[in-house]
């Protein structure tokens, strides 16, 4: 049993090291990391610059469609006041902050000021996970101990970091080796750049609850470089690698389509922290040979081999980030072995390096006539020889790499992503799994999010079911089950029934699931197993013409879309904008991840060195950007 499970079997929604809680405090946490308390106030703070971001899209559109400069026009201003008054008053009208919550809230915050608890998401059932911050601390030096992939540094790197990348670019572009329309593309922004910062997520399904290092580097000087190398290489992987699943409906397509007998056995593997794992020259080497033997000397036809290999190699000799423990001053630290978990890059030299690695496996079990998918650093595959030989067999190609671990489990059933597969002859047995670390848990109907987010949850669950489950009979039981989660998270049965409803009437054109768990459930199952199925074609959102405007839900604007676009054509009908397309979208206010978890370092130690290079050499600067300008527009 799961340490964290009751006798019942089901696990607690917060895994608690720490806190002694009362009933509602416990159920304020058990609602999830994703639940959204009702907060009026923080939707009227941000309204006022949401209007503002607003008002200037809209006069950007004025002035495109009339082909003039200046001030704003004031039909923008008019609609923009009338619409913030509206706004103001139906959201001051609705229902106020629930104060148990914010006093319970308040209560975990100075806690953690004090330095007596941590709270963290965890990592697979993504609830709530509340330690020491001294447990914390000996695990993440445990974990650099284990892994030897990390160096620390004496300061900040990210002003290095940032002229290394554009030295670079440049000196690509200048030598013809890269199109000289990517130098702006891939450029650092140095108004925005960060120093990419190190979190765990503790991995509460695994004894001892080690943490899962994760390296978050949205705005790293080198994120345009990762996402452009995934961007252009990710396609060729998928071409090449068919057995690279993308999904869990792949997966479930492939098992429909073999045939089992009475031999037949099921494994799965994982590999051990091989994103830390690979090697850095040999993962990008494999990058190459995989190009080389494909004949691809140039990628997309404009970028050669050699480019893809300096630009993979600059992303990984500069993985630097920071990270800051509880109660700690910010570390610096450079990534010497692998890459960053969290990195595009990362993934696809993980992705390729691996290709290489299971090549003469997977070729033999082509040859046998066997199944063999991957997903990420988990595999499944089937056998008809004896368990002690493929035993031996896993063992002896554990060893064939040092840079790969494999751990793997063999039994009646495997569990593969979110499937349960059992051999049956002639065809597999597929039902739903949860992970022992999986709560039944779902957003809870009482969070602060629009209900086209809410009514779309009982369908999707049913859908996933439908997909997975291969028996009616097991389907049937997975129903119940959904329905009884909704029920715990709060969902009224009539909303339920509505919504159950509309799903097997969209499959089966009735409003029951008779049909559906009739002998003609396998026919309703192929029909869900199309990715397309019951997707209607949306018109896409026109960045550079039509007008996307947010503002911050709560739940008395959940019918305000329609007054808002009312309010449009009063005040825009027959005017320039009257044929531009206008869509009013919702932002959630915090939810109590963005309220309780703090994982990230001070703006000041990730991004402090860029502020002081734009302050002490902005004539510097100001050169290197023209220089950067003349240098493209020559080329």
């Amino acid at each position: 049993m799961h340490p964290h499970y009751t006798p019942l079997g089901f696990p607690p929604q917060v895994n608690n090291k720490v806190l002694s809680l009362t009933e509602e405090e416990r159920r304020i946490l058990n609602a999830g990391p994703k639940f959204v308390p009702v907060n009026p106030e923080q939707a009227l703070d941000r309204l006022g610059r949401e209007v503002s971001v607003m008002k200037e899209k809209i006069a950007e559109a004025w002035r495109r469609e009339t082909r003039t400069t200046g001030r704003n026009p004031q039909l923008v201003e008019q609609f923009a006041d009338r619409l913030e008054e509206e706004l103001r008053t139906k959201i001051s009208e609705g229902t106020g902050a629930n104060r148990d919550i914010e006093k319970t809230l308040e209560r975990f915050q100075q806690e953690q000021k004090k330095g007596k608890v941590i709270f963290r998401q965890t990592d697979k059932s993504k609830v709530f996970h509340i330690d020491r911050p001294e447990t914390y601390i000996a695990k993440s030096i445990a974990y650099m101990k284990k892994t030897d992939a990390y160096q620390e540094v004496e300061q900040s790197p990210l002003k290095g970091m940032i002229e290394r990348t554009e030295e670079l670019l440049r000196d690509l572009v200048n030598r013809k080796l890269l199109p000289g329309k990517y130098f702006e593309k891939l450029k650092p922004n140095q108004d925005e750049a960060e120093l990419p910062h190190l979190y765990y997520n503790p991995k509460d399904h695994k004894i001892g609850e080690p943490l899962r290092p994760i390296v978050s580097g949205m705005k790293s000087p080198t994120q345009r470089i990762s996402a452009f190398l995934d961007q252009i290489i990710r396609p060729i992987f998928d071409q090449l690698t068919p057995y690279s699943l993308r999904n869990s409906i792949e997966f479930l397509k492939h098992l429909k389509q073999h045939k089992t007998t009475d031999q037949t056995l099921l494994y799965t593997f994982d590999i051990t922290d091989l994103y830390t794992m690979i090697p850095q020259q040999g993962s990008i080497l494999a990058i190459c040979q995989m190009l080389g033997e494909n004949k691809i000397n140039k990628v997309n036809g404009e970028i050669p081999i050699n480019t893809v290999r300096t630009l993979f190699k600059h992303v990984l000799e500069n993985a630097y980030f920071a990270l800051q423990l509880p109660g700690q001053p910010v570390k610096y630290y450079k990534q010497i072995r692998g890459g960053p978990m969290g990195s595009e890059c990362t993934q696809v030299l993980a992705d390729v390096y691996m290709r290489q690695w299971e090549r003469q496996f997977k070729e033999q079990q082509e040859r046998e006539g066997e199944l063999y998918f991957r997903f990420r650093d988990d595999i499944f595959f089937t056998t008809r020889k004896n368990k002690e030989e493929m035993n031996k067999t896993l063992i002896e190609l554990g060893k064939t790499d040092k840079n790969i671990g494999l751990t793997f489990e063999t039994g009646e059933h495997v569990d593969y992503l979110d499937v349960r597969v059992a051999v049956e002859t002639p065809i597999f047995r597929t039902k739903v799994f949860r992970k022992l670390a999986a709560q039944p848990y779902i957003l809870p109907f009482d969070s602060s999010h629009p209900p086209h987010v809410m009514k779309n949850i009982p369908v999707s669950a049913l859908l996933r079911a439908t997909r997975i489950c291969s028996h009616r009979e097991d389907l049937a039981n997975e129903i119940e089950k959904v329905r009884i989660t909704l029920l715990l998270n709060k969902y009224p049965p009539n909303f339920i029934d509505r919504h159950f409803k509309r799903f097997f009437e969209s499959l089966t054109g009735q409003q029951h699931s008779q049909l559906l768990l009739s002998e003609q459930h396998n026919t309703y199952r192929d029909k869900v197993l199309d990715p397309q199925w019951n997707k209607t074609d949306k018109r896409k959102i026109d960045f550079d013409k039509d007008i996307l405007v947010h503002f911050s839900y709560t739940p008395s604007l959940a019918r305000f879309g329609a007054r808002f676009h009312q309010i449009w054509q009063e005040i825009f009908e027959e005017t320039p904008l009257s044929d531009i397309s206008v869509i009013f979208a919702h932002r959630l206010t915090d939810n109590l991840k963005n309220i309780l978890v703090h994982k990230k370092p001070s703006k000041q130690a990730i991004r402090a060195t860029v502020e002081r290079i734009e302050q002490e050499q902005p004539t510097n600067i100001d050169e290197q950007r023209r220089a950067t300008a003349i240098t493209t527009t020559n080329i």
